[in-house]
């Protein structure tokens, strides 16, 4: 092998180690971990910006596992109402995991789904087995989430709906966040 082809070769693969270096560093740097004050759990979300239909995934750990013990996952929105509510199981080696989907109402879930856009809080909480000693164990996270809706819904004229002279509509349907908006345009 000459020393050209050497050199070219060595210029390649340093040339590729480098440029794999930023991306691998960017997608550590989106994943939040965090350990509770006390000890006894760590959690792990996934990214710290999510969009409509993103995943949104928290896993972790426990220190000790019990009969009894559980854990309970609470996502609050930017108006601090409860969108998501979750208990994932804790497996036999201490472990737990749970994912939703951003902006999306699962079924039999009697939460409000991620409509609004902004700063999001995830509360995750470890409740050992009640005993004198048990404490409970507590991290939070927050993330951003970007509500995309359907531009072609908002804007398309409903056929069943006609506007009177003075400007009032008649007919058509609504959904529940017509409501929420425009009362908070009447200061209510």
């Amino acid at each position: 092998m000459s020393i050209h082809s050497i050199a070219l070769l060595l210029a390649v693969i340093l040339i590729t180690g480098i440029a794999a270096f930023p991306t691998a560093n960017a997608q550590q740097q989106q994943q939040q971990q965090v350990e509770s004050a006390n000890g006894g759990l760590i959690a792990t979300l996934n990214d710290d910006s999510f969009t409509t239909g993103d995943t949104i995934t928290v896993s972790g750990s426990v220190e000790e596992r019990q009969p009894g013990s559980y854990v309970a996952i609470e996502v609050i929105d930017p108006k601090s109402k409860i969108v998501e509510n979750g208990f994932p199981p804790v497996t036999a080696d201490n472990t737990f995991n749970y994912s939703f989907i951003a902006g999306e109402q699962q079924q039999f879930d009697i939460n409000e789904p991620m409509i609004t856009s902004g700063n999001y809080t995830m509360v995750v909480r470890y409740f050992p087995p009640p005993s004198d000693e048990s404490v409970m164990k507590q991290v939070e996270f927050f993330f951003e989430y970007n509500a995309i809706t359907d531009a072609a819904a908002e804007t398309e004229p409903n056929p069943e709906q006609t506007t009177n002279d003075d400007g009032t509509t008649v007919g058509g349907t609504s959904r529940a966040d017509d409501y929420d908006g425009r009362a908070q345009a009447d200061g209510a």
